[in-house]
């Protein structure tokens, strides 16, 4: 028979165990919080340690580019500063913590000022001519300031109908952005070598993808440029080019030459240094990214950005 005593204790034992639990559960969370503010704290910490590795490493190695360049003699600067990435590749190799790129500004295209005719001839290395003809208007409409879809691109109505976020109409922030942009999504292949740093095209230093995008560029042209950069031979400029051409791709060059001649240069207009270090356990990473111009025989620093 159940008394009222018996009540009594099953309620006090019961408020006990429920005392306990909420006891319990407050403790596993200020424990976890905690933990999370310890978390936090120590990814901070790593954070802080891994940018300062960093710039140990960019300071280092622009006390090495400046060295290179400035003891250039005057008649062999033109040829170290084209090849500055050769000249300190043992320094990039070697940085105690640190991972490093040294790439000539223009080995990319700009997909911010790039003609629908380059990035056309671009894409179709890899991609059919109507994916490449997709592909290139969807950039183009995505940056343009206008809501008019060109014939095989997509503007606002599409990516709102597909729930996606509207076109920038205005020139893309970074590469990355790039995913957002219809025909683009988890297709990095087809930003290799695609930039959004202003620059024109180096002819001395572009890979032979990029050197294939270019008007008027036939595939005997690249593959003549790629031979004379492997045997050292540098071009003065586009007429020098044209010289150590067959007829065809010489012909094809020179109906070209007033666009070449605007998007080209036989010398890069800086150089671009990226390191990154990484701390801690788990890693934290921090990358700085430092575009280098040539002013006479000194490096200056037209941009940084940390992430």
């Amino acid at each position: 028979m159940i008394t009222p005593r018996v009540c009594r204790r099953g309620f006090a034992l019961g408020a006990v165990l429920w005392l306990l639990t909420v006891c319990t559960v407050l403790a596993t969370a200020v424990a976890l919080r905690g933990r999370s503010a310890y978390e936090a704290t120590r990814n901070r910490a790593n954070a802080e340690r891994a940018y300062w590795i960093v710039e140990g490493c960019v300071a280092q190695l622009r006390e090495v580019l400046d060295t290179t360049l400035a003891s250039a003699p005057p008649n062999a600067l033109a040829t170290v500063w084209r090849t500055l990435d050769a000249a300190i590749a043992p320094s990039l190799a070697s940085q105690p913590g640190c991972r490093a790129t040294l790439e000539a500004v223009g080995s990319r295209i700009d997909v911010n000022t790039a003609s629908d005719t380059l990035l056309r001839k671009y894409f179709s290395v890899t991609e059919s001519s109507s994916a490449a003809d997709a592909l290139t208007d969807a950039i183009i409409d995505w940056r343009d300031a206008d809501d008019l879809p060109r014939p095989s691109g997509a503007e606002s109505a599409w990516y709102t109908a597909n729930k996606r976020p509207a076109p920038r109409n205005d020139a893309l922030a970074s590469v990355q952005e790039l995913t957002l942009v219809r025909g683009f999504e988890a297709r990095p292949d087809l930003t290799a070598y695609l930039s959004v740093d202003p620059a024109r095209i180096c002819l001395t230093t572009a890979p032979a993808a990029v050197l294939a995008a270019l008007p008027g560029f036939t595939v005997d042209a690249v593959n003549q440029m790629l031979t004379d950069r492997a045997n050292g031979v540098w071009i003065a400029d586009l007429n020098a080019l044209r010289g150590r051409m067959n007829a065809v791709s010489s012909d094809s060059i020179l109906a070209h030459f007033q666009e070449l001649s605007f998007i080209t240069t036989v010398d890069p207009d800086g150089w671009i240094l990226t390191v990154t270090a990484s701390a801690g356990s788990p890693a934290i990473s921090a990358t700085t990214e430092v575009r280098l111009d040539r002013y006479a025989s000194r490096l200056i620093v037209a941009r940084r950005r940390t992430q």
